[in-house]
């Protein structure tokens, strides 16, 4: 099941204290408008807030003879591994102390930041055709109906890019900080309740989102 931003705004307008008007939350209405800021905001604010298992990908490169630059996934990279021999490539910040002239098989890199296009450089440059993974944390927590990846909900059928075991625990935590982001008067006597609620939800889906912890036992 897919909870979509439509779901979402129907929740926030249902929640008690929530400052939104349930009627008023249908996707297409000018009276949704404020809401959706705020839905958005608290959405891209949670997601990125740790480095949740769900959220790594794994991205091939295939490094050509004489070609050292190479483009990145979009998101935060975290390693880079050679596919064959399963080494992780040292990152090596600027690579101001390196000869950019060197070839051989690639052992570092590092990213040559030039927005909108920055590059992965792969030290040294390649001799020949290698296969690298890239592992990265990926931005983009929204999917549409046709599976593209987006960074906020732009349309009421878009849905939460999200383990679906994970979904509704998720939606619970980005009501109640679409709520409090709506607020932002700290002296509401409803302002304080919803962030402590919102804790504790937190804490309950990051336990759900992490790998159990199990303690190895001895059987005899």
């Amino acid at each position: 099941m897919t909870i979509t931003a439509q779901r979402l705004l129907t929740e926030l307008g249902n929640k008690a204290w929530s400052g939104y008007n349930s009627d008023d939350m249908v996707w297409d209405s000018e009276d949704s408008l404020s809401a959706k800021a705020e839905l958005n905001s608290a959405l891209r604010y949670l997601i990125n807030r740790e480095d949740f298992p769900f959220r790594a990908k794994e991205q091939p490169i295939m490094a050509i003879s004489g070609i050292s630059n190479y483009n990145p996934p979009i998101g935060q990279i975290a390693s880079i591994y050679n596919t064959d021999t399963r080494e992780t490539l040292l990152f090596v910040g600027d690579g101001s102390k390196y000869d950019k002239t060197a070839t051989g098989e690639p052992s570092a890199y590092w990213i040559e930041y030039n927005n909108p296009n920055s590059k992965i450089r792969l030290y040294p440059i390649p001799d020949k055709t290698y296969n690298f993974n890239i592992v990265y944390n990926q931005f983009k927590p929204v999917k549409d109906t046709d599976g593209s990846l987006k960074f906020e909900f732009t349309k009421e059928d878009d849905f939460i890019n999200m383990p679906s075991t994970l979904e509704f625990l998720f939606m619970d935590c980005l009501v109640l900080m679409t709520m409090a982001q709506n607020n932002k008067d700290e002296q509401d006597e409803n302002y304080r309740p919803t962030l402590n609620e919102f804790e504790e939800r937190w804490k309950v889906f990051k336990r759900a989102a992490k790998p159990s912890k199990i303690t190895a036992r001895v059987v005899w």
